[in-house]
């Protein structure tokens, strides 16, 4: 499963599919996400935000 952060909330959120759509300057890969929140979009692959990682002794997000 390949998981980024909801744009709207920041909650976690699941890539769904991946393609790659024509536009004036090139090919441009989108990829359409959902979150816990029930949030989905459709946005360039390379906007999407970098997960941080869980800091498995608390449970927490680890400081980027």
């Amino acid at each position: 499963m390949d998981t980024t952060l909801c744009p709207e909330c920041g909650a976690l959120a699941e890539v769904q599919w991946r393609a790659v759509m024509e536009s004036t300057d090139g090919p441009v890969e989108h990829a359409r996400i959902g979150c816990l929140r029930r949030h989905w979009f459709l946005l360039p692959v390379a906007s999407l935000a970098r997960r941080r990682p869980v800091d498995p002794a608390t449970g927490r997000l680890r400081a980027a």
